[in-house]
């Protein structure tokens, strides 16, 4: 009998089962059922996904599948538009209607646009809203604390926030390795709904000298229902639902078949809790590696002969499930799942389930596929420049709301500053239209203002 051929950590050949094993941990990276709040030096912090690491999970889960990626990048992309642009307003002398804009090259603020790179701020904040739903810029007071003299932002990959006792937000923290926690920075957090008003109980006390003590944060986030911390994406359920699973391992399959020349009628995607539970069985230490390879590889050989030959069909494999809470109730979780594939080995293996995968992450993503230049396998087919424009149209409409979030800051600041009523921060876009419309085929407008 042949033993099993691993692929790679996660994939192996069962050459007599004609099967692939396909060992899949995403979806318990996302497991939520033991989230707590860790105590990190005199702070607690409540997790933001399993490990208090969630934020790295998903970068890391993003760089094994290009459109992910592409996606997420796609999505700021649309939002961030012809970048940010200090203007006045023009209004109508009769309603004070805004009928038209101008931009700023000079002047107070025009220097505090510049010095603070606000295209930059637009850019790295957007990017954080569209990765994980939540970004922390930073507000930094002039040595007097009269006005916010800086904007930064800060990596949401690397912040966490801190609650009091009765579990409200009190600060956010920085931290470059939320594995080993150390030289955790703390920022005062302000009330989003109450700003100003945050502001000025700041500026009204004077014990606070240095640079550091004159920053505070100011919170971003998408709505994201029932969850009082940190707002999820709702494109995560790509990582849940196993679509996400499923497209990356197709490359590996594919390059495996013309490698090994596999004949494959079967995926077995198996849990690792599945090995979690065999090996306490088994009495295994989990930090012996040796003797956790041994059994993985037992187990291996044990479904290849239990699937392989005609004399073993219609044999039963003993799994095992595991009920999971879910809301009111609870769902079933599988640790074996068998899938039977059909498999001509002509070139084209897979190609159709990555269509249709990679399809399911774009509309998790909200994305149309179309709209970054194509579509992801064989029978890909490129509308007509008219629905791209309109589907182009739509999604710009559709990444206001990030946008505006991304902006809120900086309508703050322009309060608090006391800048010229009229002067503000706009976020002009390109309308692409007809070509009797415009010779160019495209116009600007504005998709959003600091107002």
């Amino acid at each position: 009998m042949n033993e099993g051929i691993w692929i790679n950590n996660s994939i192996c050949f069962l050459p007599e089962a004609k099967a692939v094993l396909v060992q899949s941990s995403v979806e318990d990276k996302f497991d939520e059922s033991k989230l707590t709040t860790r105590s990190i030096d005199k702070f607690k912090v409540p997790e933001w996904g399993p490990g208090n690491l969630l934020p790295q999970i998903v970068l890391d889960l993003m760089d094994k599948a290009e459109i992910v990626g592409t996606n997420a990048n796609f999505n700021w992309k649309v939002g961030y538009g012809l970048g940010p642009k200090l203007v006045k307003l023009i209004r109508d002398e009769k309603n004070n209607r805004v009928v038209d804009y101008f931009d700023v090259t000079e002047g107070h603020e025009f220097e505090w646009f510049e010095r603070n790179d606000i295209s930059m701020y637009l850019m790295e904040t957007l990017t954080d809203l569209s990765y994980f739903a939540n970004a922390f810029p930073i507000m930094v007071f002039d040595k007097d604390f009269k006005q916010i003299e800086t904007l930064r932002h800060r990596e949401a990959a690397f912040s966490r926030w801190a609650v009091d006792d009765k579990g409200d937000i009190i600060s956010m923290l920085y931290c470059g390795d939320w594995n080993t926690p150390k030289d955790v920075i703390e920022y005062p957090c302000i009330d989003e709904y109450n700003a100003i008003t945050g502001l000025n109980a700041i500026k009204q006390v004077k014990k606070l000298h240095t640079k550091r003590n004159r920053q505070v944060c100011f919170p971003i986030y998408m709505p994201s229902p029932g969850r009082p911390y940190y707002s999820y994406p709702s494109w995560y359920s790509i990582f849940r639902s196993g679509w996400y699973s499923n497209v990356v391992s197709i490359p590996a399959l594919k390059k495996a078949i013309l490698k090994y020349k596999m004949n494959v009628s079967k995926i077995i995607y198996i849990s690792p809790k599945y090995f979690e539970a065999k090996a306490k069985q088994m009495s295994i230490d989990p930090n012996n590696l040796e003797k956790l390879q041994e059994m993985r590889d037992a187990v291996v050989e044990e479904l290849n002969q239990q699937l392989a030959g005609n004399e073993n069909a219609g044999k039963a494999i003993a799994a095992i499930k595991e009920l999971i809470p879910s809301g009111s109730t609870a769902v079933e979780e599988k640790y074996i799942t068998i899938e039977t594939i059909k498999n001509d080995i002509e070139g084209g293996e897979y190609l159709t389930d990555y269509e249709t995968g990679a399809n399911v992450i774009s509309y998790a993503m909200e994305v149309h596929p179309s709209l970054v230049g194509a579509t992801p396998g064989k029978n890909s087919n490129s509308l007509s420049g008219s629905n791209i424009r309109e589907i182009f149209l739509m999604k710009q409409a559709l990444t206001f709301p990030m946008v505006d979030r991304a902006m809120r800051p900086l309508s703050v600041i322009r309060r608090f500053n006391n800048w010229d009523k009229d002067i503000t921060v706009a976020v002009p876009e390109y309308v692409f239209t007809t070509l009797d419309q415009n010779k160019s085929g495209k116009q600007e407008s504005t998709n959003a203002m600091a107002k």
